[in-house]
């Protein structure tokens, strides 16, 4: 599992390892494949991140994301109903209309690929600030997705006492993380308030 000290260890190899001198290097020691493989998984956990602060926030569109949140059904296995197909939709970018507000022209994009979702199973929690990632094991040699069960965080919006979501730094909200660019590291993956989860574990 990835926690979120586990992220920031991820976060850390991934700044520290020189991009430039990685892309031309051969990747006959895995280090390209490996830096590239964590630079994707922390943007990812950004992207996941923003999406939930951004679903706490008091406007129309916000409210749709987190009803996508809070309708989600979990244990649908066969992945077909409304409300795994509107979270699929979602996380694949094809909801991107309702980040138009932060992120104009679609340009928040898809936090996975089509591809990549069908590897998973997806969950939601509602009583956790970590998401986790589970291996399910197939024992059969003929294995069929999903591989992984993929948790994610959606923990009860915080009272305007406790934080005022209004205050999220708008820079860090906004900001834009391409996962599918290996040469792009974000410097400021981990929430600002402690309030939003890291959607990673």
């Amino acid at each position: 599992m990835i926690t979120s000290q586990s992220l920031k260890q991820l976060h850390s190899f991934v700044v520290s390892t020189d991009t430039n001198k990685a892309s031309r290097a051969s990747d006959s020691d895995g280090v390209k494949t490996t830096q590239n493989y964590y630079n994707r998984i922390v943007k990812q956990c950004k992207k996941l991140s923003q999406l939930v602060a951004i679903s706490w926030l008091e406007h129309e569109n916000s409210k749709q994301i987190r009803r996508i949140f809070l309708d989600f059904k979990n244990n649908d296995f066969q992945r077909q109903s409304p409300t795994y197909i509107d979270m699929v939709d979602l996380l694949t970018g094809k909801k991107g209309d309702l980040l138009e507000p932060w992120f104009p022209d679609n340009s928040f994009g898809a936090i996975f690929d089509q591809e990549e979702i069908d590897y998973f199973l997806i969950q939601v929690k509602w009583d956790t600030f970590e998401g986790s990632l589970q291996e399910i094991p197939q024992p059969s040699v003929e294995q069929e997705g999903p591989f992984f069960i993929m948790t994610l965080p959606y923990p009860p919006k915080p009272s305007a006492e406790n934080v005022n979501l209004d205050d999220v730094p708008l820079a860090w909200l906004t900001s834009k993380v391409d996962v599918n660019n290996p040469n792009e590291t974000v410097s400021d993956p981990f929430p600002p308030v402690p309030y939003l989860p890291t959607t990673c574990s």
